[in-house]
């Protein structure tokens, strides 16, 4: 079993998109791209690359996504499987502290076609919600 923080809830995102993505709900209207970079890599194989190297970052296989734990960024990295609509994706969650108390960040880089993106980051801001929603009633 994963090591989790209780306080950041860590556990309840490093769930994999994999349940939420084969129900097949309709997608509205594409959304808006970033400006700028999303994450501190240029590609996504330069983060895996990256992570591999940083000490303390730990990696592990769920329902064929990589996850990579960055307990000392209160980060959460995945990355799914050859074959997903949306590989090759990054998807960086962060708990961050500030003065209205602890916040998710999330900071998606997707290498894929435009819907699939749009697809990946829906589908991470839906678990995001039922995971806060979770952390809420406890």
């Amino acid at each position: 079993m994963r090591k989790c923080p209780a306080a950041l809830g860590l556990c309840l995102l490093a769930a994999s998109p994999n349940a939420a993505l084969s129900q097949g709900v309709a997608r509205p209207a594409p959304l808006p791209e970033a400006s700028g970079p999303t994450i501190e890599y240029p590609t996504v194989a330069a983060a895996l690359k990256g992570l591999h190297a940083k000490p303390g970052v730990t990696f592990t296989e769920q329902g064929g996504w990589t996850v990579a734990d960055d307990d000392a960024a209160h980060a959460i990295w995945s990355f799914p499987p050859p074959g997903y609509p949306a590989y090759p994706a990054a998807v960086k969650r962060q708990m961050i502290e500030g003065k209205d108390g602890i916040s998710l960040q999330m900071s998606v880089h997707c290498e894929a076609s435009k819907k699939a993106c749009d697809d990946l980051v829906r589908t991470y801001e839906e678990l995001n919600a039922k995971a806060a929603a979770s952390l809420r009633r406890k």
